[in-house]
Order: C-alpha cells, then sequence, then structure tokens
C-alpha cells in the first residue's frame, strides 16, 4: 500500500491552510463524534531470550518463525472532539502465519525446538486502546493537546511442530502499557481536510515504549470522509526490568485505509 505520497500531501494541505489567518480567522473549531472503519496492513517483528515464571525463551520472530501478515485485518474508530477536552478509542486485531523449517534451535516458553524442525506458527493480536486529550493551545483550525490514557494487547501464539509425533503449544499473554503523549490537529478547506501527528512515550524500570504516527482525512461530504494513517512504534524490555530475566524487543508498524463519519 504506497500511503506515504497521498497522507503527506493530506497532512500538509490543512497546514497551510493556516498560512495568513489572524487570531480571529476560520470557523468555529470542530466538534462532535466520529466513528470510522479501517482495514490495516501490520507488520511485526521480536526477539525474546531469556526467562519469565521459570521458563525459558531463545527466538526471533523473523529469522527463526518467519512470520508475516496474514489476511487484512480490520479495525474500528470512535472519537469525540470537544473545545477543550478529547476522548477516543481503537480497537485493531492483527493475524500473522509462518511455516519453515527451524534454521537453529529455539526455545519457546520453556519448550525446545531442535534445528530443522517443521514448525507451523499462527499469531493473533488484539489491541485496544483509550486516550484522553487535554487541548492547552486552541486556535479555531488547529490545537495542540496532551495526551493521558491507557493501551491493551492480547497475544495468541499457536506452534505445530510437524514431525512423526505432531505437538501443539499455545501461548497466550495480555498486556497493559500505559499512553503519554501529544498530539497536534489542523484542519483546513472549511473542515473538509484534516490531519494530525502524534507521539507517544513511557518508561518504567527500564522498560520503554514509543509510538509515533500521522493520521490525514478528507471528507468528500461535510460527514462523510476517507482516512489515511501511518504509525510506528517499539518496545524495549531489558531482562531484570518488568518480565522477569527476559528480555524483549519488539518493533511494530502500521499503515493504513478507512472510512469515517461525524455525527
Amino acid at each position: 500500500m504506497r500511503l506515504a505520497p497521498i497522507l503527506f500531501f493530506l497532512v500538509g494541505i490543512p497546514a497551510f491552510a493556516q498560512l495568513g489567518r489572524g487570531p480571529g480567522g476560520g470557523p468555529e473549531p470542530l466538534s462532535g463524534w466520529t466513528l470510522g472503519f479501517q482495514r490495516v496492513q501490520p507488520s511485526v517483528s521480536a526477539s525474546l531470550q531469556g526467562s519469565r515464571h521459570g521458563k525459558a525463551s531463545l527466538v526471533d520472530t523473523d529469522a527463526d518463525l518467519g512470520l508475516a501478515r496474514d489476511g487484512n485485518p480490520l479495525g474500528v474508530l470512535l472519537e469525540y472532539q470537544g473545545e477543550i477536552h478529547g476522548l477516543q478509542f481503537t480497537y485493531d486485531s492483527a493475524r500473522y502465519r509462518g511455516d519453515r523449517a527451524l534454521p537453529r534451535d529455539i526455545l519457546l516458553d520453556g519448550t525446545s525446538y531442535s534445528a530443522g524442525t517443521p514448525l507451523q506458527t499462527r499469531a493473533k493480536l488484539e489491541t485496544l486502546e483509550g486516550l484522553w486529550t487535554y487541548k492547552f493551545v486552541r486556535r479555531p483550525d488547529a490545537w495542540l493537546g496532551f495526551n493521558l490514557g491507557v493501551q491493551v494487547f492480547r497475544m495468541d501464539l499457536r506452534e505445530l511442530a510437524v514431525t512423526t509425533t505432531p505437538s501443539t503449544q499455545s501461548i497466550q499473554h495480555t498486556g497493559v502499557v500505559p499512553q503519554v503523549g501529544l498530539t497536534g490537529w489542523s484542519s483546513g478547506v472549511d473542515g473538509l481536510l484534516e490531519s494530525r501527528v502524534y507521539a507517544r512515550y513511557v518508561t518504567y524500570r527500564g522498560a520503554t515504549s514509543f509510538r509515533y504516527g500521522v493520521d490525514a482525512r478528507a471528507y468528500l461530504y461535510p460527514k462523510f470522509g476517507l482516512r489515511a494513517f501511518f504509525e510506528d512504534g517499539r518496545v524495549r524490555v531489558p531482562g531484570g526490568s518488568v518480565e522477569g530475566d527476559l528480555d524483549l524487543r519488539a518493533d511494530r508498524r502500521i499503515t493504513g485505509l478507512g472510512l469515517v463519519i461525524r455525527f
């Protein structure tokens, strides 16, 4: 999906629309609810080394398992924008699949697999996020806000070793990550174009999570439009921080297109 040229074009138009406006220019600030549905193209890579709850892991999702996106998952967006405050709720679900002979010996949550073992992997990652925004800089066609919220994710990983004696393993893990950051929003062409950029960062006991993204919307009619967005993020959890002696590194990138409806 070649989103970058379209996305940055849409992001730029509202910003340029602000040039030359006086402090009192432009329409009243947009407010109300927005409902969105999107189709995303996610990619994820992660590595685990060490032990958690007495179970050892040594695996790389790219080099060892060959995990890649499976299908075109859908997501949902619901947000409210007021004059001073805003709320946003998002849900995304992504599936990944890998099928290869292991290039080396690996450990996965206490289970060992030897090099050369044909391994089929299925993974599902569900993410639910709630975010509150306080707009401390406000203009008719732009605002800058402070974000505070939480992201809850649930991972379901299933491994099938295709050998003379097939064996299946299932691993489920749920995590909660606080969200702290900033969002900048602008609007142009009488509210028919919107763009926002955001960044979120949190650190705790040496573990860090960082995400940034851009979101552009073009309304064909005042209440119905198209949305394009991009997000990149990474998580670093050193051994001895919050997951026992397990060292976790994960990178996730999302591009997507969707529909948005104001009401």
